[in-house]
C-alpha cells in the first residue's frame, strides 16, 4: 500500500508539477514564489496522503492546495499591490519558439495588463480554465463552487477580459 501511495504521487507529480507552477506564477508573477508554492503544494499534498487520507481527483486537489497557498501569501502580503509585483518581475516565461518571441512577449504583456485590471476573482478563474487549462468540473472542485457558478463566473470574468482589451487597445 505504502508503495502505491508513493508511486501515484511521484507520477502526480510528473504530470502536474509544471502546470502547478505556471499557475502559481500567473497568480503571484514572480518565479522564485511560484516555485516555492508550488513546492509547498507538493509538500502539503505528499504530508495528506501519508496520514491516510484519500484523494478523489489528485490534480483538483493539488489545485486547491495550490490556491490556497496563494491567498495565505497575498495576504501576508497583502501591502504589496499587484503593480509592484509586475515591475519586479516583468520577465516572461521563455518560449520554445525563437521566431514568434518577440510577438510572445508583446501578447503576454498586452494580457498581463489586461488582466491587471480585472478582479482577483475573475483573474484566478480565467488562469484555472485558459492557463491551466481546467475543465470546468475541475474548477468547481478548486473553488469549491458548483459547475454553473464556474460557468456563470467564467462568462462574466471574459467579458470583463473584453472590456479591458477594448479600452487599452489603441484607437484605429
Amino acid at each position: 500500500m505504502r508503495k502505491d501511495l508513493r508511486k501515484q504521487f511521484l507520477e502526480a507529480y510528473d504530470l502536474y508539477a509544471d502546470a502547478i507552477y505556471r499557475h502559481c506564477f500567473f497568480r503571484v508573477y514572480s518565479k522564485p514564489l511560484a516555485e516555492e508554492l508550488a513546492q509547498e503544494a507538493f509538500l502539503k499534498t505528499w504530508q495528506y496522503l501519508a496520514n491516510g487520507h484519500e484523494v478523489e481527483n489528485l490534480r483538483a486537489f493539488l489545485y486547491r492546495v495550490a490556491n490556497n497557498l496563494i491567498i495565505d501569501h497575498s495576504r501576508k502580503k497583502k501591502e504589496e499591490r499587484l503593480d509592484n509585483l509586475l515591475e519586479t518581475s516583468p520577465d516572461i516565461e521563455p518560449t520554445e519558439d525563437a521566431r514568434g518571441e518577440l510577438e510572445a512577449a508583446e501578447l503576454a504583456e498586452e494580457a498581463k495588463a489586461a488582466m491587471a485590471g480585472l478582479r482577483p476573482e475573475e483573474r484566478e478563474i480565467l488562469t484555472l480554465r485558459y492557463i491551466d487549462e481546467l475543465d470546468l468540473k475541475e474548477i468547481a472542485e478548486v473553488l469549491d463552487i458548483t459547475v454553473n457558478n464556474v460557468s456563470v463566473r467564467l462568462n462574466r470574468a471574459m467579458k470583463a477580459l473584453r472590456k479591458e482589451l477594448e479600452e487599452s487597445s489603441p484607437e484605429q
